[in-house]
């Protein structure tokens, strides 16, 4: 498993998750992806000490929502 892949499992559980305590809502795949991604980010960033960024930039370093 690449670097990327383990991200985007990593993303995909923390969505799950999220999901799981809104008490599995219908249509909020992405805001649920997008907060998991943005959190994942937050926690990479924070173990490698390095200055934070806006969140616009994070978010556009995110890996999309996949469409299967």
């Amino acid at each position: 498993m690449n670097p990327a892949e383990s991200i985007e499992e990593r993303i995909r559980q923390r969505a799950h998750r999220i999901w799981e305590d809104e008490g599995r809502p219908e249509g909020r795949e992405h805001e649920h992806w997008e907060r998991a991604a943005r959190e994942i980010a937050a926690e990479e960033k924070a173990g490698e000490n390095e200055t934070p960024e806006s969140s616009r930039e994070a978010d556009s370093k995110l890996p999309p929502l996949p469409t299967d």
